[in-house]
């Protein structure tokens, strides 16, 4: 009864949000219209350049995690891997994702079990790196926090520190396996190199945020102080959007999240306006960079496959024979 439920509210609530979304809009469109609309293609470049850094970081922080689970792989195949995978993610029902990212990297010979381990440490840790940035200005969304915030820009980084040392992931990540019957190969990796992932992780979310931001001046005429508010409310809203398990990608909830957030700053039918430009901004940047890259590196593979020598055949000519 449970699975037959989670399957019919995988497709669901995405749709439901997304008319809520939609009504939102509709009922505000005076607003819509009223805004001040733009284009200006400095900030667009920008932003496209900015996303762009979150697209191709993000296969190289997940080989680094699969290296250290015994299985290295090359930049241009985590690339291949992570990137092909993603876009499995928009198919109502989360797992998908997961299941292509796994068929892709035993292409590579990287067993099933490894792949998945590597890919939940990755997303443990991107989960405890966008905290940070979505606590920045909170006390704006909720002020009742105001008194305790400077507590929790301390305690929050503190436990995600906790959270991503190796030992503990180990520990987690061992216990999921053993409930979803699933093999576990132990991460072996110092903390320092956890610590490094997750800064790592930290300046990209700074980027994504502020190529994000940028997209909305670009559409939008904004003040430009509004722009680290509009990162840190992205950064929230991708967070709750991962966290609800029921929509694909946190597919209309990430979005109504964010249109909520930024509604603080703006009319809400602009802000949910921004807030599906955004969202069909950063699904064209995805699929401009994965094909990109995946032309780019198939080029490359075909260019050295022609400059091997065929091993078949005898490279050195055969002296004449003598008369």
């Amino acid at each position: 009864m449970t699975k037959p439920f989670f399957r019919i509210a995988k497709v669901a609530v995405p749709l439901v949000v997304a008319f809520f979304v939609g009504r939102v809009i509709y009922q505000n469109w005076q607003q819509v219209q009223a805004a001040q609309w733009t284009l200006e293609v400095p900030y667009l470049l920008g932003s496209f350049l900015c996303t762009g850094f979150w697209f191709l970081i993000r296969p190289w922080t997940w080989g680094i995690i699969l290296a250290h689970f015994g299985h290295p792989l090359s930049y241009q195949q985590s690339f291949l891997v992570v990137r092909q995978a993603e876009l499995s993610r928009y198919v109502p029902g989360a797992v998908w994702q997961y299941v292509s990212r796994a068929y892709l990297a035993g292409q590579q010979g990287v067993p099933a079990a490894a792949t998945l381990a590597a890919t939940l440490v990755d997303t443990v840790i991107l989960l405890m790196a966008s905290i940070l940035p979505a606590m920045w200005f909170l006390t704006e969304t909720l002020p009742a926090l105001a008194d305790h915030h400077r507590v929790l820009v301390i305690v929050v980084p503190a436990l995600a520190c906790v959270a991503v040392h190796p030992r503990v992931l180990n520990i987690g990540a061992g216990f999921l396996s053993r409930k979803l019957k699933q093999p576990y190969t132990e991460l072996r990796m110092r903390w320092v190199a956890m610590a490094g992932v997750w800064a790592a992780y930290l300046l990209t979310w700074a980027i994504l945020g502020l190529g994000v931001a940028l997209f909305v001046r670009s559409v939008l005429t904004i003040p430009l102080d509004w722009l680290p508010r509009l990162a840190s409310h992205y950064a929230l809203g991708w967070f709750v959007g991962m966290i609800s398990i029921i929509a694909p990608a946190g597919m209309g909830v990430r979005d109504g999240t964010f249109g909520l957030l930024a509604s603080n700053l703006m009319p809400i039918g602009t802000a949910m306006t921004a807030a599906v430009g955004v969202r069909l901004w950063l699904t064209l940047t995805e699929l401009f960079w994965t094909l990109s890259g995946r032309w780019l590196f198939r080029n490359a593979e075909r260019s050295r496959t022609k400059r091997r020598p065929d091993c078949n055949q005898d490279c050195r000519a055969e002296p004449a024979p003598e008369d």
